[in-house]
């Protein structure tokens, strides 16, 4: 299996840990002690993480079976930089680390996020 997959695995299941970690502290930590508006945000955020995780196994997949592919390294690169940019920065944002305005890179991880499975779908269709 191509080195570029088992990272991916490896990124993918301390990703996925953490988000059952950080929506289980959402749903059971954070009531009470932040607004509603950003307890949604937080559960956006860890879904979003879960999903793109997931993805990132996908791709590891798919790059064993197309180790060349530069459409699938590319679309993982894509979803690790929109878990940071989108998940961590809602995060961080939430419990008052980070002022909002850098929180509003947000925007700039789903773009990453939409991109990451454009490309994924590219690397598919490209697939011999």
């Amino acid at each position: 299996m191509p080195a570029i997959s088992r990272v991916f695995f490896l990124i993918a299941g301390i990703s996925l840990m953490t988000a059952a970690m950080l929506s289980a502290y959402g749903f059971h930590g954070l009531p009470g002690k932040v607004p509603d508006s950003e307890l949604a945000s937080w559960a956006w955020a860890a879904q979003f993480q879960l999903f793109h995780s997931i993805g990132l196994i996908l791709l590891g997949l798919l790059i064993a079976h197309a180790p060349q592919s530069i459409w699938f390294r590319a679309a993982g690169g894509l979803f690790m930089l929109g878990i940071v940019l989108f998940c961590a920065s809602t995060y961080l944002e939430t419990l008052g680390f980070i002022p909002d305005t850098i929180g509003n890179v947000a925007p700039l991880g789903g773009s990453s996020f939409m991109l990451g499975w454009l490309l994924t779908g590219i690397g598919g269709f490209r697939m011999r």
